[in-house]
């Protein structure tokens, strides 16, 4: 008889004490905007705003815009279009830096992903979006 009560209470011990470990991995860094998917990943870089939207169609050469907060120097900013480096211009919005680029001009009638990079040590993050090109 006491066989019959250890066994159920043993797997009652074992899952109580595996439940926290499982509830604490939780959504492993979804949404946060760092890199590596780390559940403590840092939430103050924080690339937004992203003009035109995902998978909008664009003419050929066309800007693309978006926002970063969280960074003082935006030259840790960086952006490729379908992993062309792209040149950006800057202006300083007091509580965010605005970045505005130019599609690659060999980029017609085709899809690209728009990459930003941002290499800050203490919190990086990486945000993509995807343009369709017409001819």
């Amino acid at each position: 008889m006491k066989k019959n009560i250890l066994i159920p209470l043993l797997s009652a011990a074992l899952f109580l004490m595996a439940s926290p470990v499982f509830s604490a991995g939780g959504h492993d860094g979804h949404g946060s905007g760092g890199k590596g998917g780390s559940a403590s990943a840092c939430k103050t870089t924080v690339i937004s705003h992203a003009r035109p939207e995902h998978l909008a169609t664009v003419a050929p050469q066309s800007e693309f815009s978006f926002w970063v907060t969280g960074i003082t120097e935006p030259d840790l900013v960086e952006v490729t279009a379908k992993k062309i480096p792209v040149e950006l211009t800057v202006e300083d919005k007091e509580n965010f830096f605005l970045f505005t680029g130019k599609l690659p001009e060999s980029l017609k009638g085709t899809a690209a992903r728009i990459q930003v990079s941002v290499n800050f040590k203490k919190c990086p993050a990486e945000k993509g979006w995807l343009l369709k090109i017409s001819e």
